[in-house]
């Protein structure tokens, strides 16, 4: 056991040990995970610090990774198909091929992330950031794109980038009216209180 060494574990969202490693950082547990191929479907690594790990082929359907650092990853054909992404950082992440069948992306921020290729369909890329994003030939059947931001952001066709663009302002437009309404029903929800308050003073 190295001076440095610890026992770190990667669980599975209800606690079971998916794999376990005498390492220095749970980043160097993931690698040698994936280096020997473990399944690691339903992994809990909820912001996990893993920037730069080269997790190429790896297996984490299902895994928790919401708020994780994914910066400059290695991704290419990883399995992710139903993962939770939000709020992770995925800045130039390489997506390439990537398994990524309903994955919440919701407010993720996958600026210059190269997704050529990769499986979108019905990904919750609602207010994602994809600016500069590479989504050539990427399936997006079913994608939820609402209030994205898709500047700059390259896809296979000139139709395909109108539909998307489209999509993300109408979603833009949404968010206001949620916000709005929202906003409203505080400003009613006050105003009765204080009504409710004023009739009890003249009892």
């Amino acid at each position: 056991m190295g001076l440095f060494n610890k026992t770190y574990e990667i669980k599975d969202i209800d606690g079971k040990v998916l794999f376990e490693a005498e390492t220095t950082s749970i980043k160097k547990c993931v690698e040698l995970a994936v280096k020997e191929k473990a399944i690691l479907w339903n992994a809990n690594l909820e912001g996990a610090d893993l920037e730069g790990v080269n997790l190429r082929f790896a297996n984490l359907r299902g895994a928790n990774l919401a708020g994780a650092d994914l910066r400059n990853t290695d991704l290419k054909m990883i399995n992710l198909d139903r993962a939770n992404l939000e709020k992770a950082n995925l800045v130039g992440a390489n997506l390439e091929e990537a398994e990524l069948f309903e994955v919440n992306f919701t407010g993720a921020d996958l600026t210059g992330a190269d997704l050529k290729k990769a499986d979108l369909r019905i990904a919750n890329l609602t207010s994602a950031n994809l600016k500069n994003a590479n989504l050539e030939n990427a399936k997006l059947n079913g994608a939820e794109i609402g209030d994205t931001d898709l500047t700059n952001t390259t896809f296979s066709s000139e139709e395909i980038s109108e539909v998307c663009i489209k999509k993300s302002k109408e979603g833009k437009k949404s968010a206001k009216k949620a916000e709005k309404a929202a906003n409203d029903a505080k400003i009613a929800n006050a105003q009765a209180m204080i009504k409710a308050a004023m009739a009890n003073k003249q009892k």
